[in-house]
């Protein structure tokens, strides 16, 4: 009789596992999470156990369906460690996804083969400088043939960005060239950015305490809350007067007002960096007209001349940075910290932002009327281009392609059509002919996002919207809602416009809400659902007033 039962009990796991779902994605997975490190594992066994971080031990099984990655990479458990720190899902005692990063001489790696890891220093074109976890920098190279993993995903390397970090993967030891490169994913992010009285009761507790803490949204230091309570690791950096500070001494700082970067870190407030005022505050919203690299300083559109080192916090694109981001010309935040004409910035917050993080990229956003429309090839005539966030004209034609990856979306429709459909339809005709007037035929407008002359996009619509009253505005998503009236709605917080007139960016006071159900949504070089779009996204937009035409997930 046991031994009945026990066939029965076998039969019934194999049907469960049969039956577990093979599509496995981590976005659309409901099931609960641990974290912490390999205790140990049995892979002929596909049996595990991981002890979380508040110190308990369980044992898991591993499925053949289970998602196994090592720094996004597929692996097997056999390429697991003990005391590899993971994250990973699972449903009852089973894992559904577990992921880990390697050290610096993974397993997998080839024999001849090298693995870097650190901070992206500066882009220029294929050449990328380094800044190791050692402080040391270093010099490598892209090829057409580098391969750049996002989130799981092969993304283009447009998307990479100065302060990004990166592993970079090389195919030999000597090479230079970057086989493959991992950018890791929004953790990257700089989640806010605060100001508050330094309180050292608890810093025995790994814990910082700022009271009357302020965050800076909106292009102003906003009250936030009475006592804000932040955790951070041992060897974050501290500074004051431009100088590093050791953790022995934080004592002496009791009531300072201290300026902190701040990331999240599975879900959980972690600081980044922070610098204690040492003398007196003065705040300038203005151009960045000259730097002088060699007295490490630069001067203001007001004539302002003010000092910067390493203990300065530089944000760009949600992302610290370090001084050699800033360009003539930039916009920026600035907190100085000093007394009469000396003054030395503890954060440069820069606003700057384009359709292309680097020049890496050659995407381009077009409006125009569609002249002829032929089998992969569009030409568009009296056209307009987004050229440094204002729409320049040319009386000219622009012929541009398309294949069958490219997305083609009628506004009037509120529909995706094909290429077939795009081709054979009368989006384009000859107005001067005879057929054309009887039948009231003309030729429609377009919007045109395109990589180089490839389209990505492209928007259809029967009348050009009246350029001059659209503007671009930059910000991070702060909620999606389906509204009931208006109908898809995203609403950005430190949102900022582009002033041509001033030629700088123009920080809001108050959140930016546009409909987006007819805007054309990209991410990562392909279009996306408004969906997808998730609070902390950095958007980069063009609207008319409420209506958004173009989003570009930053």
């Amino acid at each position: 009789m046991k031994g009945l039962k026990a066939q029965i009990l076998i039969l019934m796991i194999l049907t469960v596992m049969i039956f577990l779902p093979v599509g496995y994605t981590k976005e659309a997975s409901a099931y609960q999470s641990v974290e912490g490190y390999i205790e140990d594992l049995n892979a002929s066994e596909l049996r595990i156990e991981i002890e979380d971080y508040e110190g308990n031990i369980k044992r898991w099984q591993v499925t053949t369906d289970t998602v196994l990655l090592i720094d996004d990479t597929p692996a097997e458990l056999k390429d697991f460690k003990i005391g590899m720190e993971i994250y990973a899902e699972y449903n009852r005692n089973s894992l559904t996804y577990m992921e880990s990063w390697s050290t610096e001489n993974p397993g997998y790696i080839p024999p001849n083969g090298k693995v870097r890891s650190g901070i992206v220093k500066k882009i220029d074109r294929n050449q990328l400088i380094l800044r190791l976890t050692t402080g040391k920098e270093e010099t490598y190279f892209t090829s057409p043939a580098t391969i750049a993993i996002k989130n799981g995903l092969n993304v283009p390397l447009s998307t990479l960005y100065e302060g990004d970090m990166v592993r970079l993967y090389f195919d030999e030891k000597d090479s230079t060239i970057i086989s493959r490169m991992n950018i890791q994913g929004d953790s990257v992010k700089i989640k806010g950015l605060y100001k508050g009285r330094l309180d050292v009761a608890n810093l025995l507790d790994n814990t910082l305490v700022l009271k009357d803490a302020q965050i800076f949204q909106n292009g102003n230091w906003q009250e936030m809350k009475n006592i804000l309570r932040i955790d951070y690791s041992k060897d974050f950096p501290v500074y004051c007067g431009g100088l590093p500070l050791s953790y022995n001494n934080m004592k002496y700082f009791q009531g300072k007002t201290a300026y902190l970067a701040v990331k999240d870190f599975f879900s959980a407030d972690m600081a980044e960096k922070m610098v204690i005022k040492s003398q007196y505050e003065t705040t300038f919203s203005d151009k960045i007209e000259e730097i002088n690299w060699y007295a490490s300083a630069f001067e203001l559109k007001n004539k302002r001349n003010i000092e910067f080192d390493e203990g300065t916090i530089f944000i760009k694109n949600q992302r610290l940075v370090d001084g050699y981001s800033m360009v003539p010309g930039c916009d920026a935040f600035v907190v100085a910290d000093g007394r009469g004409s000396k003054a030395l910035a503890s954060v440069v917050y820069i606003y700057n932002q384009d359709i292309n993080n680097s020049n890496i990229g050659q995407y381009y956003l077009y409006a125009g009327k569609l002249d002829k429309v032929v089998e992969n090839q569009v030409t568009i005539e009296d056209f307009f281009i987004l050229n440094r966030n204002d729409w320049e004209s040319f009386d000219d034609e622009k012929e541009l392609y398309y294949d069958n990856d490219t997305y083609i979306f009628d506004m009037e429709e509120v529909k995706q059509i094909t290429p077939e459909e795009f081709f054979a339809m009368d989006y384009a005709v000859d107005e001067d002919s005879s057929s054309s007037r009887r039948q009231g035929l003309k030729s429609w407008y377009a919007y045109a996002y395109t990589d180089g002359d490839r389209i990505v996009a492209i928007a259809l619509k029967k009348d050009m919207d009246s350029l001059l009253r659209q503007r671009v505005t930059i910000g991070t998503v702060e909620n999606v809602e389906e509204d009931a009236l208006v109908g898809i709605k995203v609403t950005l917080r430190d949102a900022k416009d582009w002033s041509s007139r001033n030629e700088k960016w123009m920080a809001k006071s108050l959140p930016v809400s546009m409909r987006v159900e007819k805007a054309l949504l990209i991410k990562d070089d392909r279009t996306i659902s408004w969906d997808e779009l998730k609070p902390g996204d950095n958007i980069y937009a063009v609207r008319d007033d409420f209506e958004g035409k173009f989003l570009l997930v930053k």
